[in-house]
């Protein structure tokens, strides 16, 4: 018997692994091919201003407006591959947990002080329910944060003109806490909702697909849950589910 069938976990994690590195592959290779042609163009257009033969039929200035596009679309396009680095090592990074009492009411709060002015500069309205009284939780704040950033950002992703995100607190029976974010976008399709969890796995143009997997994989290592429910055309609801603070 194979060691893979021997040791599901281990299966799981190799196969977490696979995924991840063809993903990332995947995830480089546009940026790098554009990298690679605005260079090429580049090198092209200094060639021929290098040339006695060329010289006069040279404009300098339309060589110039030529380079300068294309080393901004060189910057960003190594700013791309920046962000793609960041996030797949936020990803698999070993995260050093600080696990203290916190009222999720106070943390949620933060948060949503933190990034209403982003929220405003798209149009979305913030809104936070917090429970009537102290939801206690033993969690690391700044992951837990992170979390949250995560799903708000994605939330507003799913709503460019403009819409509302909800931050909701409440305990449920049985010793779990609740933290809602809801937004008002367009719903997820249901063949979409479990794939929006899988490492670089994205709909949207621009997204690297690591903000949801990054929000599970925290969630599950404070030994909480994160779920989804959605309606089409009635936007969506990321649920995390977390052992109340006894």
């Amino acid at each position: 018997m194979s060691r893979e069938r021997d040791h599901p976990q281990l299966a799981e994690q190799l196969a977490e692994l696979a995924a991840l590195t063809g993903g990332l592959a995947h995830e480089i290779r546009n940026p790098l091919s554009t990298l690679k042609v605005n260079l090429q163009l580049l090198d092209e257009d200094w060639r021929r201003v290098e040339s006695p033969e060329a010289n006069a039929s040279i404009d300098p200035q339309e060589i110039a407006r030529r380079s300068r596009k294309r080393i901004e679309t060189l910057l960003k396009e190594a700013g791309r591959l920046e962000q793609i680095l960041q996030d797949f090592l936020q990803y698999i990074g070993r995260r050093d947990h600080s696990p203290a009492p916190h009222d999720l009411n106070a943390v949620v709060g933060e948060l949503a002080d933190f990034y209403r002015p982003q929220a405003q500069a798209g149009a979305i309205e913030m809104r936070v329910e917090p429970a009537p009284g102290p939801v206690m939780a033993m969690v690391d704040v700044n992951g837990i944060k992170q979390t949250l950033l995560n799903l708000l950002i994605n939330g507003q992703q799913a709503m460019p003109d403009g819409g509302a995100l909800t931050l909701r607190v409440c305990a449920e029976p049985g010793g779990t806490a609740r933290i809602d974010v809801i937004d008002t976008g367009p719903g997820i399709p249901p063949d979409q909702r479990e794939q929006v969890f899988q490492a670089y796995y994205s709909t949207k143009k621009g997204g690297t697909g690591l903000g949801l997997a990054t929000a599970r994989r925290i969630v599950r290592e404070h030994g909480g849950e994160i779920r989804l429910t959605s309606s089409p055309g009635k936007g969506a609801c990321f649920s995390i589910l977390l052992p109340v603070l006894s």
